[in-house]
């Protein structure tokens, strides 16, 4: 076992990742069920949990990254890619920085700063809308079959084992 597979546990993300997936499972439910779930406020909360696990996933890619030596910026460019050409661990931590920042954004964008931006093209290219964009980005993910975050996984495991092959190692 390699030193990297025992410092950075995939398993504990996939373990995190089952148990937001029952709640959005049980938020599509409700909205399923509901005349009105943007008004009921359904949307923003699957988007809540979604970004939850979204930023649990950029950890493990920061661990992973730290801990085989290679520069954020260079392991992120490894692994899988979208068809626009965006390697999935980009948008991944794009996706985790829109979470945790949107709010920041909410009085406008006047003075977009050119993260801010490569943030917004990340995701808004993935998720293909701007609404709702976080649930969007993981159902674009798993080719428009359902918001689960388990669907990161192989992409993530693909991501991972490029990281540990790398010349960068």
């Amino acid at each position: 076992m390699n030193m990297l597979d025992t410092v950075v546990c995939l398993p504990r993300l996939k373990e995190l990742f089952a148990m937001l997936d029952v709640k959005l499972s049980e938020i599509n439910f409700e909205i399923n069920n509901s005349s009105d779930p943007e008004t009921d406020g359904l949307f923003d909360k699957s988007e809540y949990f979604v970004g939850v696990g979204l930023v649990a996933a950029q950890q493990f890619l920061v661990e992973a990254a730290s801990f085989s030596n290679i520069d954020k910026d260079n392991a992120y460019k490894l692994g899988p890619r979208h068809r626009s050409g965006i390697a999935y661990a980009t948008a991944i931590n794009s996706a985790a920085n829109y979470w945790k920042h949107e709010a920041e954004w909410w009085g406008g964008l006047d003075e977009i700063k050119s993260g801010t931006l490569k943030t917004l093209n990340h995701v808004g290219t993935i998720a293909d809308t701007h609404h709702y964009q976080l649930s969007n980005f993981i159902f674009a993910v798993s080719n428009n079959k359902e918001v689960k975050l388990i669907y990161l996984i192989p992409i993530i495991t693909e991501w991972f084992n490029s990281v540990k092959n790398s010349k960068y190692v």
